[in-house]
């Protein structure tokens, strides 16, 4: 050991003998320990850094107490502990756990113990002293032990940064840092709101309560704005490039103005220096310590939309179909698994294969030119205006990109983006780290095809809940949400020719606004005029439900249009839905529904007996519905089925046409209406069978437990007695009612009577 560094641990092992062991704390030797590692630190070849996080009360959310970092790179962490705590019980906690998450370059100590974690195992273990040399004026320092102890702070000095290469580990780093990241922000939001001091953060929540979704929550927002940090970051990174580091500082000045609302977003890094938001700063400097390790050029290739050498594909054949020609939907696939995967499917957000959404793009473009002789179809920038209303990552809208440039030649594809792309093609979406995706992803798609877009210009795509029509208001901590919220607007006002996309699922919707529900409720709740006779048609306020009437009342304000969507398939079949497909009738000439079937709740099998599977990982049935809208066009109702296997259905969707599928007219009459074949003589034959209706004239919904203190007691005379009173008929039943405090009057309808107990 050279003199110099004797000197630094002869120091280092001074402050340990003068503290009085009863009193130490973890932060008792915190200066003495910051001193030895930074004079260990400068001792490198570059230089590195040692930064302290300051003291502050242990929560979950807390960081590690040193991290060492070289440029804007984090090379590690130290983790400290009381002197002599057991370091073995330690390694088992939850907080190291989480940190080696983080980083696979981990020291642990008590001041007097050393251990190095690399790659989730012991790297070296040291004892430095013992207990016994704490606060012992006479104790000397173990020149052996201190060499050793000076060799494991030195390999993991010597540990570089982490460089990510490959989208799928860039993924799930990503992901871990945003959980941590999430789990601070709804701390804090939840703070401000308590102690009422709303702050920036809980501004920007309020915000976008107001102007994207009415019933946003504090949990649902922090979730979303820390995705949304996350892959602004990563975009920041993708502009700055390989040779310069993005930092808290200019983060925002590498997101070009054509992302407007992710720039004003990520201006909230600003607000870091202020003490309510300083524990953030290890999280934040955490994602940019990967971003700015990245082998650009390596990630690039995984993320490219053009074909090159040594592209790495997904490993089978029915990923390879799912994602060849995007590579984003993986990637946040990936990310949505380390992340939370099962929030993301209580959202309903799920990717939309891209088989199934290339049979839609391509019958909608059909549809365009065989049914309303637009023979450029999707490319017909004088003619096309595309709206799709449940946007997600933009994969519709990527499929209608590729199929616009294979359709126009390379010469012209620049004034179709400008003429067409950049003004006719729209979309929806009120989860902003799906919009944040769909922007970077289309963009990155333009560029790869030798687009670059100009200042001025922009993806219109929108942050915006479709179902809400929303009074544009200026919002000065967000001028940019408050323009993004009137310019889509604009477009549901706007008359658009073709509708698509897939709108999430859930029939316990949060989507309960006035306007679509009047809008729902007028027209798929009656059949031939009348009134539904259903006690509870929950079904039909089923948020998939919601878009159809949406995209049905879009078309119904112009002459002529189509939708191209895939949803639930219980619209197809369920008697509830009868005035739903009356009123599609009514507005459609033509309706094409493709089921696709495997349906695990009903345990669908194939005809054959073979197995059905899901195009979705759901337990719901799907189908696509094509609806046109045509003067003059005969109306008629084509229903065709698929069953087997995912695979199977993959590669037959992808290889049909809407010309070829084996389509059967049917025939929907009242008052079902429904949209699957139908045996006339043998529905005349049921018929004739008596109604469950006139058979029990008392119907019930089963058992039920909101009485259970009128039908039971602990005493038998007082059940008795009550019973006595309920079948007297000369008290009136809405006295009984209000003394056994039933829900109504109309409990029973027909006197009863009790045989003797």
């Amino acid at each position: 050991m050279n003199k110099k560094r004797e000197d630094s641990f002869v120091d280092y092992f001074k402050a340990i003998k003068e503290i009085d062991l009863s009193d130490a704390t973890e932060y008792t030797l915190r200066t003495p320990l910051h001193n030895l590692l930074d004079f260990l630190a400068k001792d490198k070849k570059p230089p590195l850094k040692i930064i302290p996080e300051p003291k502050r009360d242990k929560t979950k959310l807390g960081a590690p107490d040193f991290k060492v970092k070289f440029r804007e790179a984090i090379v590690g962490y130290v983790e400290t502990k009381k002197v002599g705590e057991n370091l073995d019980a330690v390694l088992k906690s939850d907080q190291i756990a989480k940190y080696k998450k983080l980083s696979g370059n981990i020291i642990l100590t008590n001041y007097l113990e050393w251990i190095w974690l690399k790659d989730d195992s012991i790297a070296k273990r040291e004892t430095l002293c013992y207990s016994s040399d704490v606060g012992d004026h006479r104790a000397r320092l173990d020149k052996d032990k201190a060499d050793k102890v000076a060799e494991l702070i030195a390999g993991f000095l010597s540990t570089p940064p982490q460089k990510l290469a490959d989208s799928k580990k860039l993924a799930y780093a990503l992901a871990v840092r945003c959980q941590d990241l999430r789990d601070f922000l709804f701390e804090e939001l939840q703070r401000q709101e308590k102690e009422r001091q709303e702050g920036r953060l809980h501004g920007l929540y309020t915000a976008f309560q107001k102007d994207v979704f009415h019933k946003l929550e504090l949990k649902e927002f922090a979730d979303a704005f820390a995705q949304t940090l996350g892959y602004g970051l990563f975009l920041a990174k993708l502009n700055a490039g390989e040779r310069t580091d993005v930092t808290l500082q200019n983060a925002k000045n590498y997101i070009p103005p054509n992302f407007e609302l992710i720039r004003e977003l990520v201006d909230f890094l600003d607000e870091l220096d202020r003490e309510e938001y300083q524990r953030i700063n290890w999280l934040v400097e955490e994602i940019l310590s990967i971003l700015n390790t990245l082998d650009l050029a390596a990630i690039h290739e995984t993320l490219a939309f053009t074909p090159r050498q040594g592209r790495l594909y997904p490993p089978t054949e029915e990923e390879r179909l799912l994602f060849a020609k995007d590579p984003y939907v993986y990637f946040y696939e990936d990310f949505l698994k380390a992340y939370d995967k099962a929030t993301s499917k209580a959202r309903g957000v799920y990717y939309t294969p891209r088989p199934v959404v290339n049979f839609i793009v391509r019958a909608v473009n059909d549809l365009l030119k065989d049914t309303f002789s637009i023979n450029n179809g999707l490319a017909a920038h004088k003619h096309v205006t595309v709206l799709d209303f449940a946007t997600g990552t933009g994969t519709f809208l990527l499929e209608m990109l590729h199929q616009i440039f294979e359709s126009v030649s390379e010469g012209i594809r620049d004034k179709i983006v400008k003429d067409h792309v950049l003004k006719n093609l729209y979309g929806f979406e009120y989860l902003i780290a799906p919009y944040t995706v769909a922007h970077l992803k289309l963009s990155q798609f333009l560029h790869d095809k030798n687009y670059v877009m100009q200042r001025g210009e922009r993806l219109n795509i929108y942050l915006t809940n479709t179902l809400e029509p929303i009074k544009p208001l200026f919002n000065g901590l967000l001028p940019a949400l408050s323009r993004e919220v009137e310019a889509a607007q604009q477009i549901k006002d706007k008359p658009i020719l073709v509708i698509t996309g897939n709108p999430p699922y859930n029939v316990k919707s949060r989507n309960t606004g006035k306007w679509i529900t009047k809008l729902v409720k007028d027209d798929y709740f009656k059949v031939d005029g009348e009134k539904l006779g259903e006690r509870n048609p929950k079904n039909l306020l089923d948020d998939y439900v919601k878009f159809i009437r949406f995209a049905q009342w879009k078309i119904e304000q112009v002459e002529e249009g189509i939708v191209g969507i895939i949803t639930n398939h219980s619209f197809l079949h369920n008697p509830t839905f009868g005035g739903m497909r009356q009123s599609l009738m009514k507005t459609f000439n033509q309706i094409y529904v493709f089921d696709l079937h495997g349906n695990k709740k009903k345990k669908e099998r194939a005809p054959d007996g073979g197995n059905d599977e899901n195009v979705f990982d759901i337990e719901q049935g799907v189908a696509i519905s094509l609806l046109v809208k045509k003067k003059g066009a005969k109306r008629k109702v084509f229903r065709a089925d698929l069953w087997g296997n995912r695979k199977y259905k993959y590669a037959a969707v992808l290889e049909s046409e809407i010309a070829n599928v084996p389509w059967q007219e049917l025939q929907p009459d009242s008052p079902f209406y429904l949209f699957v074949p139908q045996d006339k003589k043998l529905r005349e034959k049921y018929n004739k069978g008596w109604k469950v209706s006139d058979i029990f004239k008392v119907q019930s919904t089963g058992v039920k437990t909101h009485r259970d203190h009128f039908v039971t007691d602990f005493e038998e005379g007082l059940l008795h007695k009550r019973i006595e009173t309920f079948c007297d008929l000369s008290i009136p039943n809405e006295e009984i009612a209000k003394k056994y405090a039933l829900k109504s009057n109309r409990d029973w309808d027909l006197p009863v009577t009790f045989p003797p107990i």
